[in-house]
């Protein structure tokens, strides 16, 4: 038998798309009250069902007070607009507690943000963030260019100067290590009418070896691949001083 039902202190004909249609000008649709026990467990229903509606009682676990629904597989609360409850609102939320709300996993899940339906970052398990990989490999790993807009002056006696190794890693070294890697020197004490002096590595470019003597740069010509001859005939006790660029 087919049939649709209406309740209702008129005598007016159902809804023609209503199965079941509840009319009144005063009087409200009570839902079941029960005591639910978790969104994920159907208790105390025998079974997750489908589109069953309840009134919640309980506050434990997950479940607080109020109108939950069935997906089928959990039950999931119906949330009033602008009222903070367990979820987060694309417009904000208000009455936030830091430590206690967040927006994260609490099983050994990655957080993971897309846009334009393309993984962009990701959060691991182990907290380990990753910009444009989905496998970072320290605290933090970015695929792609850094741009730093605003840096602050630097103090060159304490501060240090970041590098990358071969794998892209940064790390930190002083200023004094990276001169002197690329930087070698050498001092001589001149002998009387001496002209010839060996340079601190071998001589790749004439341009990046300096003579000094006495503090003055002066010209020379390469003699071999590490040796340099000074324009002018040195003085006995002359300070010679050999700075090479690597």
């Amino acid at each position: 038998m087919l049939a649709q039902v209406k309740i209702s202190a008129s005598a007016s004909v159902a809804n023609a798309d209503a199965m079941l249609e509840i009319e009144s000008s005063n009087k409200g649709f009570l839902l079941p009250r029960l005591a639910l026990v978790s969104t994920t467990l159907s208790a105390p229903l025998n079974n997750f069902v489908k589109g069953m509606m309840v009134y919640d009682t309980a506050t434990i676990n997950d479940i607080t007070p109020g109108v939950y629904y069935c997906d089928g597989t959990k039950w999931i609360k119906s949330i009033a607009d602008n009222v903070f409850t367990n979820n987060w609102n694309t417009l904000g939320n208000t009455g936030t507690t830091a430590g206690t709300n967040f927006i994260g996993t609490t099983d050994d899940k990655d957080v993971v943000f897309k846009t334009n339906s393309f993984e962009r970052v990701r959060i691991t398990k182990d907290g380990w963030l990753g910009i444009g990989t989905a496998t970072p490999l320290a605290a933090m790993q970015i695929k792609g260019q850094l741009i730093i807009d605003t840096l602050g002056t630097g103090d060159v006696s304490t501060d240090k100067i970041l590098v990358a190794d071969i794998n892209g890693k940064v790390k930190s070294i002083s200023s004094s290590v990276l001169t002197s890697s690329v930087q070698k020197r050498i001092y001589y004490v001149a002998l009387s009418g001496q002209t010839n002096f060996v340079t601190p590595s071998v001589i790749s470019d004439p341009d990046k070896v300096f003579l000094y003597r006495n503090g003055v740069l002066i010209s020379f010509s390469v003699i071999n691949v590490n040796t340099i001859m000074a324009e002018i005939a040195c003085a006995q006790f002359d300070e010679i001083r050999i700075v090479q660029i690597l």
